[in-house]
């Protein structure tokens, strides 16, 4: 276990860091719906093979999360941001230099293989320099980069993609990723006690098998993966859904979509502040919660089938705000069962596992659009979201009992 002393970086700063280098990192990853249109006109595919390039950036990260956070307990954060951010940008500049639809697949790939680093790195941070009854806000902070950079890409990417074309877009968003994340690295004094551990990769691995098969781990990924559906869905096919089920025009969609990623923002602002002052840093009650308000707005978007702005705002806000805000509760809660000396690990197991339904969630989701159409894809979604309640009450009960 490492000796931990006062912290003698700024934490406010710390935390800007590790935030801005999120944002440039998840400007594709969380607007890759916009896009959508895009491909779907230069390419001529149908909703479920249009789910795959979701499908191909959730690959890169399931298949190498757990790789990513054992390096991030080796090698300490700040090296992990500059190499994966590097890998990120490069990737986008890459897939924007042709036109065609396998090398776009390809380099997305990579770019997904970067993307698993982005939540294990800075773990270590958020828990080094703030305290239990700090660290849900803190994280909550960190993780409205992920919204926030859906917003920036819900305003710049469509916009550029439509004057430009959608290579140009990538390779905007490639350079915003590199400039953030070798800001982000460069910028970070890392503390020595968070500059890796001198422990062999066996170790490590060792140490994270056995984290994996803590029961409150796995029932937290058990309700991260309910809920991480919910937000791909909200990703990809909102604004299709909007755009061809509602009849809601380009401008509108895209409008409506900011909205979404404004509320997740505050979301995630709101549910971490929540688990910190209202349930003394208990995480898992507020995500009972948060499925809650998933299914409602999930529901939501199910039954508007005409151009209602007005509910359709609502549903994307609501949606935004819950089934995109929950992730800094399902990050800490993994993280703390961790520890600082292995939150890399826990969260490298535990989102390998959450990323891998995301992987598959978007096809799927595509698929039931196909064959049954928006509205039972949606009622289904919000079924799911309910179902998401029984691991969360299970890890409560679970952690009440260890208390």
């Amino acid at each position: 276990m490492r000796q931990t002393t006062h912290p003698t970086e700024p934490r406010d700063l710390v935390l800007a860091l590790f935030t801005v280098a999120m944002l440039g990192a998840s400007v594709v990853l969380v607007a890759i719906g916009t896009l959508i249109p895009f491909f779907e006109e230069s390419f001529h595919l149908p909703k479920s093979q249009l789910g795959l390039i979701v499908t191909v950036l959730m690959l890169g990260s399931t298949l190498f999360t757990a790789s990513a956070g054992l390096a991030v307990d080796r090698f300490g954060d700040k090296a992990i941001v500059l190499a994966t951010g590097l890998v990120m940008g490069l990737a986008l500049i890459a897939a924007s230099l042709e036109a065609r639809f396998w090398w776009l697949m390809a380099w997305l790939f990579i770019y997904g293989v970067g993307y698993a680093a982005v939540t294990p790195a800075g773990s270590h941070a958020i828990l080094f320099f703030f305290d239990r009854r700090q660290r849900g806000t803190a994280m909550g902070i960190r993780q409205t980069g992920v919204p926030l950079g859906g917003v920036l890409g819900a305003i710049m990417l469509p916009f550029v993609a439509g004057t430009h074309g959608y290579s140009v877009a990538l390779a905007v968003a490639g350079v915003v990723c590199l400039i953030t994340s070798v800001v982000a690295a460069l910028a970070y004094r890392e503390p020595v006690q968070l500059r890796g551990q001198h422990a062999s990769v066996r170790d490590l691995f060792d140490g994270m098998l056995r984290i994996g098969v803590e029961p409150r781990l796995l029932l937290v990924v058990g309700v991260s993966v309910v809920l991480i559906c919910v937000q791909i869905a909200l990703m990809s096919f909102l604004p299709l859904t909007y755009a061809r089920a509602a009849g809601l025009s380009t401008v509108v969609v895209a409008g409506l979509f900011c909205a979404s990623q404004v509320a997740a923002v505050i979301g995630r602002l709101v549910w971490g502040w929540i688990s910190d002052r209202l349930f003394g840093g208990n995480r898992l009650l507020p995500m009972g919660v948060v499925c809650i308000f998933s299914a409602l707005a999930a529901f939501g978007v199910g039954s508007l089938h005409s151009a209602n702005v007005p509910l359709a705002a609502l549903a994307a806000c609501v949606l935004g705000f819950a089934g995109e805000g929950w992730v800094g509760l399902s990050v800490i809660a993994m993280a703390e069962i961790g520890g600082e000396e292995h939150s890399g690990s826990a969260l490298g197991f535990g989102l390998t596992l959450v990323f891998a339904a995301a992987m598959i969630a978007a096809p799927l989701f595509g698929a039931v659009i196909d064959h049954f159409g928006y509205r039972v894809a949606w009622y289904a979604l919000a079924a799911l979201a309910l179902v998401g309640l029984v691991p969360t009450l299970a890890a409560h009960a679970k952690t009440a009992s260890q208390a």
